[in-house]
Formats: C-alpha cells, structure tokens, sequence
C-alpha cells in the first residue's frame, strides 16, 4: 500500500512538473509522447488514482489538468461524475480541458447520465445553456439520453419563445447522429420549417439531416471537401 502511495504521488508530481514555459512551448502530441510512461501507470492504478486526479483540476491551462482528465477518460471511474460536471459548469476558457472532460464523461457512460440531466435541467430552467454538459449528455449512446433530446425538442418547437435568445437548437440535435435514431427525422425537419431560423441554424441542421440519413454518404463527402482543401493548402504553399 506505501508503495502505492509513493508511486502515484510521484506520477503527480511528474504530471505537475510538465506545468513551465518549457512544456508550454510543446505542442500536445510531443508532450504526450514525454509523459507516455506515466500517464499509462496512472491508469493502471485505476480509481486508485481518482482522487489525487481530480485536484489537478483546480488549475485550467495546465498539462497536469489535461493529462488528469485525459487519464480519467481511460479509468472512467463513476466517482469522477460529479467533479468533473463542476468542472464545465465553470465555463473556463479552457476548451482543450473542456473538451476532455467532456469525453471522459462520455466513455464513464451510464454512471453519467442521471447527474448531467439534472444539471440541464437546472441551467435550462435558469435558460443557460453548456454547450460541453450538452455534448456529454447527448454523445452517450442510450434510450435515457435519446429521450432526453426528444423531450427537449419538441418543447422547443411546441414553445420557441421560451428558447429565444440562449439555446443552441443545432448544436443540441446535433448527436441526433451519434444516436443513430432516424425518426429523429421528422424533428429535425419540423424546426427547418419553423419561422425565425438562422441561415447557420438552417445549414448545421440540414448537415445533420444528411448525416442521419446517409451516413456513409455525409462522411465520404466530408473526406473529399477535406482532401480538397487539402490540396488547395498545398498549392498556396509552394
């Protein structure tokens, strides 16, 4: 047990020694490969290593915070849930971070599920809304949260008025696709026709229309647009 203890302190304090102007100038992959070794032991320790974790945290746009939350992607230790919902809840500026809370409490999963629809709740009863509470609610495949959206759509197209001027219809409707539920469908096309739509708002949800209809289609003609603006790129730069 002691040495338990000395070996995930001194992963955390390997974790916070990546915190200085030196690492700062790295970009993530090349500090990742530095740090490989430590971040793959601290898995191993599992939710042995939670709590420990969970206090890099308190420092946003640190490696030590993003390699925390990127180890805790791996455990997915349901005790991580609520700590990590605070953690968006602040709306740090810290999208790296933010993004990889997001994920990790994807891939938790289930243990995720009740406690983000409950803090929707609230911040859409106080009409706030969390792009990244939003995105791990709704990138968890399952029944729980797929009602969750449908619920919340058609009380937007039943009453667009109590949604004016701070929710985000395309970007929550856009895991529609991650579900993989097509008789999302007929929602979705139920607000293209709504009046007061945003040419953006209309485009994001047509793309999410064509991804739900013919994924294989919508993912191919995203790979040619990229490898388009690919060779465009290159053409520039020579």
């Amino acid at each position: 047990m002691q040495n338990q203890v000395e070996t995930l302190s001194r992963h955390i304090e390997f974790l916070q020694s990546l915190d200085t102007e030196e690492f700062y100038e790295r970009d993530e992959d090349e500090v990742r490969r530095y740090a490989q070794n430590t971040l793959q032991e601290l898995i191993d320790l599992g939710s042995q290593a939670t709590n420990d974790l969970l206090k890099l945290l308190q420092t946003e746009f640190t490696w030590s915070c993003f390699f925390a939350l990127t180890v805790l992607r791996q455990t997915k230790d349901p005790q991580a849930v609520v700590p990590l919902i605070a953690f968006l809840v602040k709306e740090s500026d810290d999208s790296m971070a933010n993004e990889e809370a997001m994920f990790a409490l994807q891939d938790i999963g289930d243990p995720s599920i009740v406690p983000l629809i409950e803090k929707l709740e609230e911040l859409f009863e106080n009409r706030h809304y969390n792009s990244y509470l939003v995105g791990a609610l709704t990138g968890i495949i399952g029944p729980a949260p797929y009602e969750f959206m449908t619920k919340v759509t058609n009380d937007f197209i039943a009453s667009p008025s109590q949604y004016k001027g701070w929710f985000h219809i395309e970007d929550f409707t856009y895991n529609f696709v991650k579900q993989q539920r097509k008789d999302a469908l007929l929602l979705l096309r139920q607000i293209l026709e709504m009046k007061g739509m945003t040419g953006t708002e209309k485009r994001e949800l047509e793309d999410t229309i064509r991804a739900l209809e013919d994924p294989e289609g919508y993912e191919k003609e995203l790979t040619e647009t990229a490898n388009e603006l690919s060779q465009v790129a290159k053409q520039d730069s020579s």
